[in-house]
Protein backbone atom coordinates (compact mmCIF):
# COMPACT_ATOMS: atom_id res chain seq x y z
CA UNK A 1 0.00 0.00 0.00
CA UNK A 2 2.91 2.10 1.01
CA UNK A 3 4.83 1.78 -2.54
CA UNK A 4 1.06 2.22 -4.40
CA UNK A 5 0.46 5.80 -2.16
CA UNK A 6 4.08 6.86 -3.63
CA UNK A 7 3.71 5.72 -6.99
CA UNK A 8 0.33 7.89 -6.95
CA UNK A 9 2.02 10.58 -5.38
CA UNK A 10 5.16 10.53 -7.75
CA UNK A 11 4.10 9.61 -10.94
CA UNK A 12 1.57 13.12 -10.87
CA UNK A 13 4.60 15.28 -9.12
CA UNK A 14 7.18 13.39 -11.89
CA UNK A 15 4.79 14.79 -14.92
CA UNK A 16 4.47 18.19 -13.37
CA UNK A 17 7.98 18.54 -13.17
CA UNK A 18 8.89 17.65 -16.57
CA UNK A 19 6.33 19.72 -18.16
CA UNK A 20 7.40 23.02 -15.88
CA UNK A 21 10.91 22.33 -17.40
CA UNK A 22 10.05 22.10 -20.89
CA UNK A 23 7.73 25.23 -20.72
CA UNK A 24 10.75 27.14 -19.03
CA UNK A 25 13.24 25.69 -21.68
CA UNK A 26 10.45 26.79 -24.50
CA UNK A 27 9.86 30.56 -23.23
CA UNK A 28 14.00 31.16 -23.24
CA UNK A 29 13.89 30.52 -26.85
CA UNK A 30 10.98 32.11 -27.80
CA UNK A 31 12.17 34.98 -25.90
CA UNK A 32 16.22 34.69 -27.58
CA UNK A 33 14.33 34.84 -31.21
CA UNK A 34 12.08 38.36 -29.94
CA UNK A 35 15.01 40.05 -28.44
CA UNK A 36 17.76 38.80 -31.47
CA UNK A 37 14.60 40.68 -33.40
CA UNK A 38 15.58 44.24 -33.95
CA UNK A 39 13.06 47.07 -32.93
CA UNK A 40 13.80 49.69 -35.52
CA UNK A 41 15.08 49.27 -38.46
CA UNK A 42 18.22 50.02 -40.07
CA UNK A 43 19.57 46.76 -38.08
CA UNK A 44 23.30 45.43 -38.38
CA UNK A 45 24.36 42.78 -36.40
CA UNK A 46 27.72 44.47 -35.67
CA UNK A 47 25.98 47.33 -33.99
CA UNK A 48 27.91 47.30 -30.53
CA UNK A 49 24.99 49.16 -29.04
CA UNK A 50 22.55 46.10 -29.89
CA UNK A 51 25.19 43.63 -29.00
CA UNK A 52 25.87 45.17 -25.93
CA UNK A 53 21.92 44.78 -24.75
CA UNK A 54 21.76 41.64 -26.61
CA UNK A 55 24.75 40.00 -24.95
CA UNK A 56 23.08 41.53 -21.24
CA UNK A 57 20.31 40.35 -21.56
CA UNK A 58 20.87 37.13 -22.78
CA UNK A 59 22.49 36.15 -19.62
CA UNK A 60 20.47 37.84 -17.47
CA UNK A 61 17.97 35.13 -18.68
CA UNK A 62 20.64 32.50 -19.14
CA UNK A 63 19.58 30.55 -15.64
CA UNK A 64 15.88 29.82 -17.00
CA UNK A 65 16.63 27.02 -19.28
CA UNK A 66 19.13 25.66 -16.48
CA UNK A 67 16.38 25.44 -14.08
CA UNK A 68 14.22 23.90 -16.46
CA UNK A 69 16.68 21.28 -17.61
CA UNK A 70 16.26 21.19 -13.74
CA UNK A 71 13.29 20.10 -13.73
CA UNK A 72 13.15 17.99 -16.71
CA UNK A 73 15.93 15.62 -15.03
CA UNK A 74 14.44 15.84 -11.91
CA UNK A 75 11.01 14.57 -13.45
CA UNK A 76 12.85 11.71 -15.42
CA UNK A 77 14.71 10.60 -12.12
CA UNK A 78 11.27 10.17 -10.23
CA UNK A 79 9.57 8.32 -12.88
CA UNK A 80 12.62 6.05 -12.45
CA UNK A 81 12.15 5.84 -8.81
CA UNK A 82 8.70 5.04 -9.50
CA UNK A 83 8.58 2.34 -12.23
CA UNK A 84 12.54 1.56 -12.21
CA UNK A 85 12.00 2.30 -15.79
CA UNK A 86 11.86 5.79 -16.30
CA UNK A 87 10.43 8.25 -18.89
CA UNK A 88 8.51 6.75 -21.76
CA UNK A 89 10.23 7.17 -25.47
CA UNK A 90 8.80 10.92 -26.11
CA UNK A 91 10.24 12.64 -22.87
CA UNK A 92 13.80 10.71 -23.53
CA UNK A 93 14.08 12.49 -26.69
CA UNK A 94 13.06 15.76 -24.88
CA UNK A 95 15.95 14.86 -22.60
CA UNK A 96 18.40 14.07 -25.57
CA UNK A 97 17.28 17.37 -27.13
CA UNK A 98 17.31 19.52 -24.08
CA UNK A 99 21.31 18.15 -23.44
CA UNK A 100 22.20 19.17 -26.96
CA UNK A 101 20.67 22.63 -26.05
CA UNK A 102 22.65 22.81 -23.12
CA UNK A 103 25.71 22.32 -25.16
CA UNK A 104 24.31 24.87 -27.18
CA UNK A 105 24.35 27.35 -24.90
CA UNK A 106 27.41 26.74 -23.08
CA UNK A 107 29.38 27.35 -26.04
CA UNK A 108 27.66 30.48 -27.04
CA UNK A 109 27.81 31.63 -23.28
CA UNK A 110 31.65 30.76 -23.68
CA UNK A 111 31.48 33.11 -26.60
CA UNK A 112 29.50 35.91 -25.39
CA UNK A 113 31.97 36.36 -22.40
CA UNK A 114 34.58 38.09 -24.19
CA UNK A 115 32.96 39.40 -26.92
CA UNK A 116 31.00 41.68 -24.17
CA UNK A 117 34.26 42.55 -22.25
CA UNK A 118 35.45 43.81 -25.52
CA UNK A 119 32.59 45.63 -26.45
CA UNK A 120 31.95 47.22 -22.91
CA UNK A 121 35.69 48.32 -23.40
CA UNK A 122 35.39 50.00 -26.95
CA UNK A 123 32.30 51.93 -25.38
CA UNK A 124 33.69 52.44 -22.40
CA UNK A 125 36.57 54.60 -24.97
CA UNK A 126 34.33 56.23 -26.83
CA UNK A 127 32.50 57.52 -24.04
CA UNK A 128 35.98 58.11 -22.40
CA UNK A 129 37.05 60.15 -25.58
CA UNK A 130 33.50 61.81 -25.47
CA UNK A 131 34.26 63.20 -22.08
CA UNK A 132 37.35 64.41 -23.16
CA UNK A 133 35.77 66.45 -25.78
CA UNK A 134 33.14 67.96 -23.87
CA UNK A 135 35.23 69.20 -21.30
CA UNK A 136 37.87 70.51 -23.97
CA UNK A 137 35.22 72.61 -25.66
CA UNK A 138 33.56 74.04 -22.21
CA UNK A 139 37.83 75.00 -21.35
CA UNK A 140 38.10 76.78 -24.88
CA UNK A 141 34.31 78.35 -24.42
CA UNK A 142 36.34 79.85 -21.02
CA UNK A 143 38.95 81.49 -23.60
CA UNK A 144 36.39 82.65 -26.21
CA UNK A 145 35.93 86.13 -26.75
CA UNK A 146 32.00 85.62 -26.43
CA UNK A 147 32.70 84.66 -22.98
CA UNK A 148 34.98 87.29 -21.80
CA UNK A 149 32.29 89.32 -23.18
CA UNK A 150 30.11 88.34 -20.89
CA UNK A 151 32.45 88.51 -17.78
CA UNK A 152 33.24 92.15 -18.59
CA UNK A 153 29.31 92.82 -18.76
CA UNK A 154 29.13 91.50 -15.92
CA UNK A 155 31.92 93.35 -14.39
CA UNK A 156 30.71 96.73 -15.66
CA UNK A 157 27.12 96.17 -14.04
CA UNK A 158 28.30 95.67 -11.27
CA UNK A 159 31.03 98.25 -11.28
CA UNK A 160 27.84 100.78 -12.00
CA UNK A 161 25.73 99.68 -9.43
CA UNK A 162 28.58 100.22 -6.62
CA UNK A 163 29.42 103.48 -8.28
CA UNK A 164 25.59 104.37 -7.46
CA UNK A 165 25.86 103.25 -4.04
CA UNK A 166 29.40 104.75 -3.13
CA UNK A 167 27.78 108.78 -4.31
CA UNK A 168 25.05 108.26 -1.53
CA UNK A 169 26.13 108.38 1.81
CA UNK A 170 23.30 106.87 3.37
CA UNK A 171 22.18 104.01 1.34
CA UNK A 172 25.98 103.28 1.75
CA UNK A 173 25.85 102.87 5.70
CA UNK A 174 22.77 101.17 5.31
CA UNK A 175 24.61 98.76 3.49
CA UNK A 176 27.71 98.91 5.44
CA UNK A 177 25.87 97.83 8.06
CA UNK A 178 23.06 95.61 7.37
CA UNK A 179 25.47 92.62 7.55
CA UNK A 180 24.53 91.34 3.91
CA UNK A 181 28.04 92.82 2.70
CA UNK A 182 30.81 90.53 3.00
CA UNK A 183 34.16 91.76 5.09
CA UNK A 184 36.17 92.07 1.86
CA UNK A 185 33.66 94.17 -0.05
CA UNK A 186 33.01 96.12 2.92
CA UNK A 187 36.91 97.45 2.81
CA UNK A 188 36.68 97.98 -1.13
CA UNK A 189 34.06 100.11 -0.35
CA UNK A 190 35.52 101.79 2.21
CA UNK A 191 38.82 102.52 0.48
CA UNK A 192 37.26 103.51 -3.02
CA UNK A 193 36.07 106.95 -1.06
CA UNK A 194 39.85 107.78 -0.92
CA UNK A 195 40.90 105.14 -4.06
CA UNK A 196 38.58 104.39 -6.98
CA UNK A 197 41.22 101.97 -8.08
CA UNK A 198 40.54 99.85 -5.47
CA UNK A 199 36.86 98.90 -6.74
CA UNK A 200 38.39 98.11 -10.60
CA UNK A 201 41.46 96.12 -9.05
CA UNK A 202 38.31 93.88 -6.47
CA UNK A 203 36.43 93.31 -9.73
CA UNK A 204 39.18 92.75 -12.16
CA UNK A 205 40.25 89.79 -9.29
CA UNK A 206 36.66 88.82 -8.96
CA UNK A 207 36.80 88.43 -13.56
CA UNK A 208 39.54 85.95 -12.52
CA UNK A 209 39.12 84.14 -9.82
CA UNK A 210 35.37 83.10 -11.73
CA UNK A 211 37.26 82.26 -14.45
CA UNK A 212 39.54 79.95 -12.33
CA UNK A 213 36.81 78.78 -10.16
CA UNK A 214 34.29 77.47 -13.88
CA UNK A 215 38.04 76.14 -15.40
CA UNK A 216 38.28 73.94 -11.96
CA UNK A 217 34.71 72.99 -12.35
CA UNK A 218 34.60 71.90 -15.63
CA UNK A 219 37.70 69.95 -15.19
CA UNK A 220 36.29 68.25 -11.74
CA UNK A 221 32.86 67.12 -13.74
CA UNK A 222 35.52 65.45 -16.22
CA UNK A 223 36.82 63.74 -13.86
CA UNK A 224 33.73 62.84 -12.25
CA UNK A 225 32.21 61.31 -14.97
CA UNK A 226 35.04 60.04 -16.33
CA UNK A 227 35.35 57.32 -12.69
CA UNK A 228 31.64 56.87 -13.11
CA UNK A 229 32.08 56.01 -16.71
CA UNK A 230 35.32 53.41 -16.12
CA UNK A 231 33.14 51.90 -13.09
CA UNK A 232 30.62 51.19 -14.76
CA UNK A 233 32.59 49.63 -17.34
CA UNK A 234 34.20 47.32 -15.10
CA UNK A 235 31.34 46.79 -13.27
CA UNK A 236 29.31 45.32 -16.44
CA UNK A 237 32.46 43.47 -17.31
CA UNK A 238 32.78 41.80 -14.15
CA UNK A 239 28.94 40.88 -13.80
CA UNK A 240 27.81 39.83 -17.13
CA UNK A 241 31.13 38.45 -18.59
CA UNK A 242 32.07 36.39 -15.00
CA UNK A 243 28.11 35.30 -15.06
CA UNK A 244 28.18 34.38 -18.70
CA UNK A 245 31.63 32.34 -17.95
CA UNK A 246 30.09 31.17 -15.11
CA UNK A 247 26.72 29.30 -17.21
CA UNK A 248 29.02 28.31 -20.37
CA UNK A 249 30.36 25.84 -17.13
CA UNK A 250 27.35 24.71 -15.76
CA UNK A 251 25.80 24.20 -19.11
CA UNK A 252 28.94 22.15 -20.63
CA UNK A 253 28.68 20.11 -17.04
CA UNK A 254 25.05 19.62 -17.62
CA UNK A 255 26.01 18.52 -21.61
CA UNK A 256 28.66 15.98 -20.57
CA UNK A 257 26.79 14.68 -17.23
CA UNK A 258 24.16 14.24 -18.70
CA UNK A 259 25.13 12.36 -21.98
CA UNK A 260 26.99 10.03 -20.43
CA UNK A 261 23.59 9.00 -18.39
CA UNK A 262 21.75 8.62 -21.64
CA UNK A 263 24.36 6.60 -23.24
CA UNK A 264 24.94 4.24 -20.64
CA UNK A 265 21.73 4.00 -19.88
CA UNK A 266 19.72 0.66 -21.48
CA UNK A 267 16.72 2.74 -21.59
CA UNK A 268 17.02 4.65 -24.94
CA UNK A 269 16.42 1.41 -26.49
CA UNK A 270 13.23 -0.31 -25.98
CA UNK A 271 11.42 -0.67 -22.85
CA UNK A 272 11.74 -4.92 -21.32
CA UNK A 273 8.99 -6.05 -19.43
CA UNK A 274 9.13 -6.18 -15.94
CA UNK A 275 9.70 -9.78 -14.46
CA UNK A 276 7.46 -11.42 -12.20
Amino acid sequence: MKGSANRLISAPAALISKLVGTILILSFLLDTVTLLIPSSPPFSPLDRGWQLSATTQLVERGFIPMLGMALLFLGSWMDERVDGQGSGQPWQLVKLGALVLSGILGLVFLLVAPLHINNVRLASNEGLQRIQQQASQAETQLSSPDFRAQVEQRRTQIKTQIGDLLKDDQRLNQALQSGQVPDQLKNILQQSKDNPRALDDYLEQQAKDFSNQTLTQVRDRKQQLEKQAKMGALKSQVQIGLSSLFLAIGYFIITGTGLSGVLSSPKMGPSKAPKR
